[in-house]
């Protein structure tokens, strides 16, 4: 379950880089639209995936009508664009299983792909 959840929340980011702010019921449709996944995960489960993923940020809210006449807040979520800047971003700024091209970075002691870094990109961008 650990590496389905690896390639969700990497999707997930993928998803919201590409196509920018959303809600998590956005989210869960772009994830039944691309069928990469046997099962969609539940709202609930989705809402545990985005709010653990540091590179995932909350933006704002969006007011939605419900069929039956009410109306309720939803969160928007995008990623943190100050973080992740390019596609190559991503790979970079979220912890890596593969254990031989893994370094631990001296700063925040997550394991994280570094070529050529003495920190990882979080933690240079996060420090100016």
């Amino acid at each position: 379950m650990a590496k389905n959840n690896s390639r969700l929340r990497r999707t997930i980011v993928r998803i919201l880089f590409e196509g920018g702010e959303m809600t998590r019921s956005q989210v869960s449709t772009e994830l039944h639209r691309q069928g990469l996944f046997r099962e969609v995960p539940t709202d609930s489960s989705l809402a545990a995936l985005i709010s653990k993923n540091a590179q995932i940020v909350k933006v704002g809210h969006a007011k939605i009508e419900l069929s039956n006449g009410l109306s309720v807040r939803n969160m928007v979520f995008d990623v943190d664009r100050d973080l992740i800047r390019e596609d190559e971003d991503i790979e970079l700024t979220m912890p890596t299983a593969l254990k031989e091209q893994a370094v631990r970075c001296p700063s925040c002691k997550q394991m994280r792909y570094m070529p050529d870094r003495s920190i990882c990109l979080s933690c240079e961008r996060r420090e100016v």
